[in-house]
């Protein structure tokens, strides 16, 4: 029973103290990397553009925000928060106005990532790590995964923003692009 308490005592003062994510880093870098995977395996399958996409969104933000939060609140720490949302915002736009799109013969809107669409998605990654390594090494602030998945959905909701737009420009019966990276199997598609 003393065990338990202590345990219990552990983890809310290194809450308090702002050392929480020690304790957690490892499970918290296995949520990170797995949700990480997830979408960029979703990125390059062929998937209705919709908005029920916007729940990925909600619960990628919403883990985020959880305590103890996104960002130290410090002057660097709060700083490089906004500076990573801005980057992950570009590069949200940028595969959204990239990300190959079609309208299949009945009127559904689609899309699937292909290599431009990866580099993106390896470039958004590294400027976020990259970002993590210049505040680390000069402010030592350290890695936050709170930021990085606050990022990631703030990133997936411009993205799809921007594809919903788009789709509705589209004419309807129009084919899957070539040269995507998984298999089609889309109606009206040309895989």
């Amino acid at each position: 029973m003393d065990e338990g308490r202590t345990a219990v005592s552990a983890v809310a003062s290194a809450a308090a103290d702002g050392n929480g994510a020690g304790l957690l880093g490892a499970g918290n870098a296995v949520v990170i990397l797995g949700i990480v995977g997830l979408v960029l395996f979703l990125q390059f399958r062929a998937r209705r553009v919709r908005a029920v996409a916007f729940v990925w969104v909600a619960l990628l933000v919403g883990r985020g925000l959880l305590p103890p939060g996104p960002a130290r609140t410090t002057a660097a720490g709060l700083a490089f928060l906004a500076v990573g949302l801005v980057v992950s915002a570009v590069f949200g736009w940028l595969r959204g106005r990239t990300m190959p799109l079609w309208r299949d013969r009945d009127g559904v809107v689609w899309r699937r990532g292909d290599s431009v669409t990866l580099r993106l998605w390896l470039l958004t990654i590294g400027a976020r790590f990259a970002l993590t390594g210049v505040e680390y090494a000069l402010f030592h602030e350290p890695f936050d995964g709170g930021s990085l998945l606050l990022g990631l959905g703030l990133s997936l909701a411009v993205q799809q923003m921007v594809l919903m737009r788009r789709g509705r420009a589209l004419t309807p019966g129009g084919t899957e692009p070539r040269g995507g990276l998984g298999p089609a199997g889309v109606p009206g598609s040309a895989g």
